[in-house]
């Protein structure tokens, strides 16, 4: 695309980087009238003149109509953005019912991270497994954390689903805090959910089942994939099974392995990476030096639309 401006190449952007900085000083703007981008000393009389009486009463309408709504004229396309509701409308149904028939003294916490009530008790740098969301969690009058509740419908009957319900089951159960499952497929019944939470909270504290076995000296390399494992990018950050390498992992399926250089590359990595990882892994040096690379790595393939959602190989 050509910078609306100058004429010079911007990508895919309307103005290119010079032009940009020049409208974030003020020094660019965009015409009200014309609705283009122009120096802001730039006289738009010639360009007014060509316009006819009823587009420009039309544009001024429009933009005054735009001004009011407090929505900003800009073809920028922004990275962030808020989402409608932190829950979803069903979500909304079982907050209410189960905020109905809670005991008194206790709160609930919609979408909740585990990292954000579960600590591991080693001194681990990443603790990736913790990265995933709770439907609801309860607390007592002090945010002491006892029950989750997962709300759970057709999609936890998937392979990959389930998978991520019994790594974060098996987390809870270590932790000590029970769960609560409640499928959508029976409805939303007030007196089972009330009887559910007075019966586990009765339970408290629970039993807890050590399901870890930690290997302090070896990072996580393979999970038990010595074939496919992304060696470096594992001992990078931290585990095999998180957004950056689940990203790597597609971009090497879906791209690199259906082509010859790509899977020759593979092929050569796979042979190198962990002996590489084997005499460097632990040093954090290694590991910092090559995290910025991967880091634009992700975030680029990421841009050309390679999801960060858990992926399975």
């Amino acid at each position: 695309m050509k910078c609306k401006v100058c004429g010079a190449e911007s990508g895919q952007y309307v103005l290119c980087r010079e032009c940009n900085e020049k409208k974030n000083k003020g020094e660019i703007i965009k015409c009200k009238i014309r609705n283009e981008w122009h120096y802001k000393d730039e006289s738009c009389k010639n360009k007014t003149s060509q316009v006819k009486p009823e587009e420009m009463v039309d544009t001024v309408e429009e933009n005054n109509t735009t001004e009011n709504n407090n929505i900003a004229v800009d073809n920028e396309k922004y990275l962030y953005e808020v989402k409608k509701s932190l829950i979803t409308q069903k979500e909304i149904s079982y907050y209410d019912a189960i905020k109905k028939v809670m005991p008194e003294g206790y709160n609930i916490f919609p979408q909740i991270n585990l990292a954000t009530f579960i600590e591991r008790t080693d001194d681990s740098r990443f603790h990736n497994e913790l990265f995933r969301n709770v439907d609801f969690l309860i607390t007592d009058s002090e945010y002491k954390p006892c029950i989750i509740i997962e709300i759970n419908d057709q999609s936890h009957l998937t392979n990959e689903r389930k998978k991520r319900d019994e790594k974060v089951g098996k987390i809870c159960e270590e932790a000590g805090i029970p769960i609560i499952k409640l499928w959508t497929s029976y409805g939303i019944n007030s007196d089972y959910i009330g009887k559910k939470i007075s019966d586990t909270l009765a339970t408290l504290p629970v039993k807890r089942v050590c399901h870890s076995k930690v290997d302090k000296e070896q990072p996580e390399t393979t999970n038990n994939k010595t074939n496919k494992g992304c060696y470096i990018a594992t001992c990078v950050y931290g585990s095999y099974d998180c957004s950056s390498v689940w990203v790597l992992r597609r971009f090497r399926d879906e791209v690199l392995s259906n082509s010859i250089l790509g899977r020759a590359f593979i092929k050569v990595y796979y042979r190198i990476s962990p002996i590489i990882v084997q005499y460097l892994g632990n040093f954090k040096l290694f590991k910092d030096f090559c995290k910025y690379p991967l880091d634009l790595m992700v975030e680029y393939l990421k841009n050309k639309g390679f999801e960060e959602s858990p992926y399975t190989d």
